[in-house]
């Protein structure tokens, strides 16, 4: 055999790369979910607060009405909203909804009695949140309230031993900051607009957005 047949059948083919794969339908409509549900997210929390705000600060004739009244019709339409979906899940069936609520409601009482103490928490904090917006300013009680984001992520730390990212924990200590500069008084002008602007900036809200 010749050298250059040697040499050839020593010399194994360099594999050609591998065209990229498009990428799946799935993922990408998964991808767009996530920032589209952030968007919603957004929406309706920030019009959720400005709406009550203005309901509770309405000035007209007659009583205001109740906020446990509101808090309770809340609570309705929720569970209405749950038993409709699990009923869509369950092949839109009536017996298999009432089997499914009567083994996972009725046939465990002390799972049921355990959601009591959460539930009673829920609702008182639902109250003061009215009483909240009743006193306070829209940007400040919004600002404030974003306290619930740093409150888990300690708890989560502390108690359920997870690791945040460095980003994470920059966003912290950016909302603590943030929620420090919004109870600045406004007869201090030198602190007044640059409070506004930190707290308001589209880069406070991503790294607010970036604990979640």
């Amino acid at each position: 055999m010749s050298d250059p047949e040697r040499t050839k059948e020593c010399v194994s083919p360099v594999p050609e790369p591998e065209a990229p794969q498009p990428e799946q339908p799935d993922v990408s409509m998964a991808r767009h979910l996530k920032y589209i549900s952030l968007g919603v997210l957004v929406f309706q929390t920030t019009n959720l607060v400005l709406t009550l705000r203005y309901s509770r600060t309405l000035k007209e004739e007659g009583p205001r009405y109740l906020s446990s009244t509101a808090v309770v019709v809340t609570e309705l339409l929720k569970i209405m909203a749950c038993v409709l979906l699990v009923y869509k899940d369950n092949s839109c069936s009536v017996r298999a909804l009432n089997r499914l609520l009567h083994d996972e409601i009725i046939n465990k009482p002390m799972e049921t009695l355990k959601l009591a103490i959460p539930s009673g928490i829920y609702t008182l904090q639902n109250n003061l949140l009215y009483v909240a917006l009743s006193n306070l300013d829209a940007a400040t009680y919004q600002v404030t309230y974003q306290l619930k984001i740093l409150t888990t992520a300690l708890f989560s730390v502390t108690m359920l031993q997870r690791r945040l990212t460095k980003y994470q924990w920059l966003s912290m200590v950016i909302l603590m900051a943030g929620v420090a500069l919004v109870q600045v008084n406004p007869s201090y002008p030198f602190l007044w607009p640059m409070s506004h602007a930190v707290v308001f900036s589209p880069f406070f809200f991503l790294l607010t957005c970036s604990t979640l």
